[in-house]
């Protein structure tokens, strides 16, 4: 198991564990979100292939409307 930050919350996933999936295990909606991983925007393209590291740091942002 492995220790990830995810908007500043630790979590625990399998080693092995993709963006894709802790999106998934953390039950957040894909539409309308951007995620970065230290930093750096993920395109949702690569969330499935894209492997996380021991206290890397995930950022989900969910785009609201407002007027």
């Amino acid at each position: 198991m492995i220790n990830i930050i995810v908007n500043d919350t630790p979590h625990l996933f399998r080693s092995d564990a993709t963006l894709d999936l802790i999106i998934k295990e953390l039950k957040i909606s894909e539409n309308g979100i951007a995620v970065a991983v230290n930093e750096n925007i993920i395109t949702k393209s690569a969330w499935n292939t894209k492997t996380l590291n021991e206290n890397d740091k995930v950022l989900v942002i969910r785009a609201t409307q407002g007027g």
